[in-house]
């Protein structure tokens, strides 16, 4: 894995001192900008069924109203010359080119990553003051943007009531910057921003995922009910008459809470559910047409080059005992031990070489791995060098 330049510093050095801390601004991070889409593409994304999308007027019915898409040609017809901005979520789930941005960001861990949001904002557009609960970089992709930083992380900010915007109803400004085609700034959560097109410009956000424990709970708790055993039956021995049929005693409390514990607490089922929860994707890829049967794997292989992982597809991996597993898109796959090298692979590159992926070939699951990547539409092509 290549170090990373973006940061114009060691990944190391910026895990320390800036990561969860402080802001960063990169001047020319990616130099002379990004010309991944246009304003043009990017309202033709936010037409599109199953993409999530947004447009943000200042002006409008009522402060920052916020509708959703899919849009049509008028909606973008009807819009005033100045003040809004489109947000379209996930587009690295549908361009190649906004994909591989990712690839620069290998310092940090995959699961943590989530989406690559990009914004066209109008002259003077903005989403106005707000604080997001996430790390974010930020990528000025085109044209000029100000931001304003708030000075340290906000705790429990309050909110201008009755908006479709989570609006700060107080802001105060210690770090004003203006990013050119190329700059990045990388906010930590809590830290309170404000951004305005200075001209009409095209921002991209690499945002993080940050789990919170009410929808761990909720996730593991669905888990749970589809997989665990109903063998879990309460029990009291030693039941004795009381007064009151009414009351239920403490000693029941508790074995009844222990009851419901014992499933939460075993390490099987968070093992096998953890991967899951944490590449759950936005929106899920279609299956491939031509299924590759698990015994073509290695002709397959030896007849092209290179294999292209799906766009924005969620790829993790993790070791709990002697076991390997492998998290892709929502589901866990139990591996070999004999494929952690290639699941590391698989997780890290965005374009697979023919030639590694058959190091791996004698490993027990390999073709089945592969055949299933593949089937299930992980993988978006077979190429040549």
């Amino acid at each position: 894995m290549s170090v990373s330049k973006v940061l114009g510093m060691d990944p190391s050095v910026f895990l320390a001192e800036y990561w969860q801390k402080k802001p960063l601004l990169v001047r020319q991070a990616f130099a002379g900008g990004l010309d991944c889409v246009d304003g043009d593409t990017l309202a033709g994304l936010a037409c599109e069924e199953g993409i999530e999308s947004r447009l943000v007027v200042e002006h409008g019915l009522q402060p920052w109203a916020t509708r959703f898409g899919p849009f049509e040609d008028e909606d973008f017809a009807a819009l005033p010359a100045s003040h809004w901005t489109l947000l379209v979520q996930a587009v690295d789930r549908c361009l190649p080119d906004v994909a591989a941005l990712k690839q620069e960001f290998l310092f940090l861990p995959n699961w943590r990553l989530d989406d690559v949001m990009i914004s066209y904002a109008a002259d003077r557009g903005s989403v106005g003051p707000h604080v997001d609960n996430y790390d974010v970089f930020l990528i000025q992709g085109q044209g000029r943007r100000r931001w304003d930083i708030g000075g340290e992380a906000l705790v429990d900010p309050e909110l201008l009531p009755g908006l479709d915007l989570k609006i700060l109803k107080e802001f105060k400004s210690a770090q004003s910057f203006v990013l050119e085609p190329g700059d990045m700034l990388y906010l930590p959560p809590g830290f309170a921003h404000h951004g305005v097109a200075l001209d009409p410009c095209i921002t991209y956000s690499i945002g993080f995922r940050a789990p919170t424990d009410k929808e761990m709970v909720q996730s593991f708790g669905q888990y749970l009910a589809q997989h665990m055993r109903e063998d879990g039956f309460y029990q009291d021995p030693d039941l004795s008459l009381r007064a009151e049929p009414g009351l239920i005693l403490p000693v029941e409390m508790q074995r009844l809470r222990n009851l419901m514990l014992r499933a939460f607490e075993d390490p099987t089922h968070f093992q096998r559910w953890l991967g899951g929860f944490l590449t759950e994707p936005r929106s899920f890829h279609s299956p491939a047409e031509d299924s590759l049967e698990v015994g073509a794997v290695l002709a397959t292989l030896e007849q092209h080059s290179q294999l292209i992982k799906g766009e924005g597809v969620r790829m993790a991996y993790y070791k709990a005992g002697d076991q390997l597993f492998f998290a892709v898109e929502g589901e866990t796959l139990v591996l070999s031990s004999e494929l952690e090298a290639l699941a590391a692979y698989l997780c890290r590159e965005q374009l697979w070489e023919s030639s590694v992926l058959r190091l791996a070939k004698a490993a027990p699951g390999f073709a089945e791995l592969m055949s299933h990547l593949w089937n299930q539409g992980y993988t978006r092509e077979w190429t040549e060098d």
